[in-house]
């Protein structure tokens, strides 16, 4: 689990994200094809759904269909006569609300036509005919074009003759030309013009007038309270495909024993619709009815795409009829407010980021699925429980941005932390544990903390006569040269390099990632480091002239020490070091500058040799002494490491042993025995002294002329074994 602080965030990092995660679905969801998108998803709730229950259809449908356009004795368009037959037709047979979804703009070449119609319009005073609101642009000189609104309208003959007002046909398109809305009414020249469907609604319940009442929300027409989608639109609940109405074409409405149909016989006519036995008369299939007409004749052009038909084969008509069923039904379509679309685009977004943020990308990525199920889930119960539609496509981008975008930005402070790590330790850890510290995401505690750790103390034996006989750039490159191999086995084994200071090199085990292991590794390195060092004299000695004799036995002395110690970075504001401080800083220091009284290159404290013996045995431990350090009153145990039990001669082992005894004997006052043993482990000891070697003595032959004087001067019986050093 991501921790936010570990992530040292600043307060306004998680609004920020969330704002760019809104701002940007927003941008994005309301861009043309995303607003198609999120049409066709629309269409796909339809789908989903499936059609509507339609138990009795109270809308029936007369189709200007091809198979009319064939039987019917004239090519069309056909002579208006024809409309004013079908109009009495269908009143003979018990319709209530006639809606013919033809323009009749244009006065019929034989005005004759147009008078039958019109007295048919006149006499059952039913019918609704189609106008239309049109805007044109007109182009003019210099690529400028002017933009025209106007009514078309049914011609005077026919206007005069009709009681009704004529209902608009003017179809609302969306983004990818698919008709889901309806037109509810138009205001042109200060005067209300209403739809086909709410005209032909209006004849239906016989209303002279209506009442009509609107506010943002809602369109209401008499008793029908309309939910709108836009200032004057409704959403069409589609019922299902084509043929949910029940359907019948021009001719067999027309058909009754004045009308000779071209497949006909003279002498035997079978009338479709008089027909007393089987005639739609007879079937009273318009009996109450809405009839609305209109053309499925491909040559008109009068298709288009909806949900049930994507491909663009609905007649218009059949959208008169569907949004007339919406009404009648009261089965609407709601729409949520832009306000709560942004609302609940922000709670996704919100959660994504919040999850992805607070959990890390991986369990985000699991959010992420479970939101888009969510959403889907939600889109689809709202729609089909309570035919709600809410956005989806600004939830699901919300959700993608939102995961993408944290994840993209944790990545990115991911990568600037590691390299700030890098940058911060790589010059003095090594870099399998800085690739550690930042693989497991534990940030180094700066600052000070009191952490358990061993320090590590160097430094070259007799550094100043270097000085004295090397020229200032051989002493660059010899103690370039041997910092650079001495610092890397220390970072190689897990080591933090401290400083330098000289020749002397400061560092420390544990910190700034926590090791188990720290004073074991401190150990092993020290004896690398000797072992090194031997291998660099080899090759200074093979340089010839190059080095003068006292680089060829260079020796480096190493103290350390395990215990509690501040760590972090101090210093002033402007400049500090990555350091550490504390008494056991200092009894390290102690233990590498005492080696030298005892003839050794490594001493440790007791603490240390405990604490490595429990994670490896590698390195081969001499007692030395129990010794105040100079600045401390407390006594400690010092050890020798001999060296890595794998490089050491049997002589070694057999030396300690012999010099252990003669400890042993030496705490026991037992002077001439302690001498005898001393006598026979110094004819052992690695290091003899030599003077082209600058060795100058070793363990045995201090303890053996401590001996000595003890055994002239005996210290007494309360003598406890301790010896103070006088000297740093």
């Amino acid at each position: 689990m991501a921790k936010p602080g570990n992530k040292k965030n600043r307060w306004w990092i998680l609004p920020a994200i969330i704002l760019f995660t809104c701002a940007s679905a927003i941008f994005i969801s309301y861009s043309g094809p995303f607003r198609v998108l999120e049409l066709k998803i629309t269409d796909q709730l339809f789908k989903v759904r499936g059609p509507l229950p339609m138990p009795d259809s109270s809308i029936a449908m007369v189709s200007i269909s091809q198979q009319a356009d064939e039987e019917i004795p004239y090519k069309y368009p056909w002579p208006t006569q024809l409309y004013g037959k079908l109009i009495e037709n269908l009143n003979k047979a018990g319709a209530r609300a006639i809606g013919i979804d033809v323009i009749f703009d244009k006065i019929s070449t034989d005005p004759r036509n147009d008078s039958l119609f019109a007295q048919q319009l006149r006499k059952h005073k039913n019918v609704v005919l189609a106008g239309d609101y049109k805007i044109t642009t007109a182009n003019r000189g210099g690529g400028t074009g002017s933009t025209t609104r106007s009514l078309v309208e049914p011609n005077q003959i026919l206007s005069n003759a009709n009681p009704n007002s004529y209902g608009l046909v003017t179809v609302f398109r969306d983004r990818d030309d698919a008709v889901r809305k309806y037109l509810l009414s138009r205001e042109y020249q200060e005067q209300r013009h209403l739809s086909f469907a709410l005209e032909v609604l209006k004849q239906y319940h016989d209303w002279d007038s209506v009442d009509i009442r609107e506010d943002n929300r809602h369109f209401q027409f008499g008793k029908y309270t309309i939910p709108k989608y836009s200032a004057n639109t409704m959403t069409i609940n589609y019922v299902g495909g084509r043929g949910r109405f029940p359907e019948y074409s021009f001719e067999t409405v027309i058909d009754d024993s004045t009308v000779l149909l071209n497949s006909e016989d003279p002498e035997f006519q079978f009338n479709s619709f008089s027909d007393p036995d089987f005639g739609l008369l007879k079937n009273e299939v318009f009996k109450d009815k809405i009839v609305l007409v209109g053309a499925t004749m491909e040559e008109l052009h009068d298709f288009h795409a909806t949900p049930f038909a994507e491909s663009g084969n609905r007649p218009g008509y059949e959208t008169h009829a569907n949004a007339l069923f919406t009404i009648l039904s009261g089965q609407y379509v709601y729409h949520a407010s832009q306000w709560v679309n942004l609302l609940l685009l922000l709670f996704f977004a919100t959660i994504i980021v919040l999850a992805t943020r607070y959990f890390g990308a991986a369990w985000g990525f699991a959010f992420f699925i479970f939101q888009v199920i969510f959403i889907t889930g939600l889109t689809l119960f709202e729609f089909l429980k309570f035919s709600y539609i809410i956005e989806y496509t600004g939830p699901i981008l919300a959700t993608l941005i939102g995961y993408v975008g944290t994840s993209s930005y944790d990545y990115l402070r991911e990568q600037r932390e590691k390299q700030r790590i890098r940058g911060m330790f790589s010059s003095y850890v090594s870099p399998t544990l800085v690739e550690q510290m930042i693989e497991s995401g534990q940030e180094p505690q700066l600052g000070g903390d009191e952490v358990y750790i061993t320090a590590f103390f160097s430094d070259i034996q007799s550094f100043s006569a270097f000085s004295e006989k090397l020229e200032p750039k051989q002493l660059v490159e010899l103690i370039n040269e041997y910092l650079s191999a001495m610092t890397d086995i220390i970072t190689d084994q897990g080591g933090t390099l401290d400083k330098y200071i000289g020749d002397a090199i400061v560092s420390f085990f544990g910190a700034p990632l926590r090791q188990k292991d720290h004073a074991y590794q401190a150990c092993v390195a020290s004896q690398l480091m000797q072992l090194r060092l031997e291998e660099l004299r080899e090759k200074w000695r093979n340089e010839g002239d190059k080095w003068p004799e006292i680089v060829h036995h260079m020796r480096n002395r190493i103290g350390i020490n395990t215990g509690t110690m501040l760590t972090g970075n101090m210093g002033s504001t402007r400049r500090f070091n990555y350091t550490m401080m504390g008494d056991n800083v200092n009894l390290a220091a102690r233990c590498e500058s005492g080696a030298k009284s005892y003839g050794v290159y490594t001493m440790v404290t007791e603490e240390t040799k405990r604490e490595a013996q429990k994670y490896g045995d590698r390195c081969f431990f001499r007692y030395l002494d129990r010794i105040v350090v100079v600045g401390r009153t407390q006594p400690v145990n010092v050890y020798e490491i001999v060296g890595l039990k794998e490089h050491l001669p049997q002589s070694a082992f057999d030396c300690v042993e012999l010099f252990e005894k003669g400890m042993d004997a030496y705490l026991e006052q037992n002077w001439g025995q302690a001498i005898a043993l001393f006598e026979r482990s110094a004819k052992l000891e690695p290091n003899k002294p030599a003077e082209n070697e600058y060795i100058k003595t070793n363990p045995s032959l201090v303890y053996l002329k401590r001996c000595k004087e003890m055994a002239q001067s005996p210290p007494g019986e309360s003598w406890n074994g301790v010896y103070v050093m006088e000297s740093k």
